[in-house]
């Protein structure tokens, strides 16, 4: 089972988040669709999620209804003046950035698993 998933078709994120991992030596999953992202999530360290889709805040209720999948870690990026999205996801466990502070984040966020 990979360490981090992610669900997103962002390919500029998508690169980013395959490189990184690479760098540090994490194997990373991407998921199809929140049913796949749901089923790869279990035993992952790292759920990202791209807060955009309109189907994440669902997704996040999801993982924390699963006793399996609630306690991964989850971090969505968005952007910057969704503030509505970011809150409403921080209220559901979820670390939600901005685009950018996210692609300036993600060394330390995968650095941290």
């Amino acid at each position: 089972m990979a360490a981090v998933v992610y669900l997103t078709q962002d390919l500029l994120f998508v690169s980013k988040i395959r490189e990184t991992a690479r760098q540090l030596g994490l194997d990373v999953e991407a998921a199809r669709d929140a049913a796949s992202l749901e089923a790869a999530a279990r035993g992952a360290k790292l759920v990202i999620l791209d807060l955009r889709r309109p189907d994440a805040l669902g997704v996040l209720d999801a993982l924390a209804a699963d006793p399996a999948t609630r306690a991964i870690a989850k971090v969505g990026f968005i952007d910057h003046e969704r503030v509505d999205v970011m809150e409403s996801a921080r209220a559901k466990g979820c670390k939600a950035l901005a685009k950018g502070k996210f692609a300036t984040e993600l060394p330390l966020l995968l650095g941290a698993l």
